[in-house]
């Protein structure tokens, strides 16, 4: 299967799940009395702080930074349309805390979908802008794309790797 047609299927799908979360806030948000529908902004059903989201496999581990609070208040991806080749970095903050860096199912990582070693060159598909961490959707050879925290990739070729 060409990048262009996994592409495109992961944007439809990445299109459709927002479609449906976007409809479940907006469904979930609705006063009970139709006359008087109204929709609450700024609530959060964002899990409490070090509360694990719903879903989310066992294989998942924490990160070692800040991520997305709430999920409702992502961003919608976009085609990347800056430099195309990026290298996998394993390493926050002087420290490798991934030596296989984990590719995920989306922002919410409730999945692992790919994983590769730390330096290995990707190329970027898509970016989300996040409020506390943005993402982007890589593609490594021979495996499914997949979603990484921006700290995790790096836009020059990473020097110990």
């Amino acid at each position: 299967m060409s990048v262009d047609s996994r592409l495109l299927r992961l944007m439809l799908a990445a299109a459709a799940g927002v479609g449906v979360a976007i409809a479940f806030v907006l469904i979930g948000r609705l006063d009970a009395d139709p006359t008087t529908a109204t929709i609450e902004h700024g609530a959060s059903e964002a899990p409490a702080d070090g509360e694990v989201p719903a879903g989310r496999s066992a294989d998942v581990p924490d990160l070692p930074f800040a991520d997305n609070p709430d999920p409702t208040r992502c961003g919608i991806p976009v085609q990347w349309s800056g430099q195309e080749t990026a290298w996998l970095n394993g390493i926050y903050e002087g420290e490798l805390i991934q030596n296989e860096v984990l590719l995920y199912d989306s922002h919410l990582r409730l999945d692992i979908a790919a994983s590769g070693p730390h330096g290995a060159e990707v190329t970027v598909l898509m970016f989300q802008p996040n409020p506390v961490l943005d993402y982007y959707l890589v593609d490594l050879p021979d495996q499914v794309p997949g979603w990484i925290p921006a700290p995790f990739l790096a836009f020059e070729p990473i020097e110990d790797a």
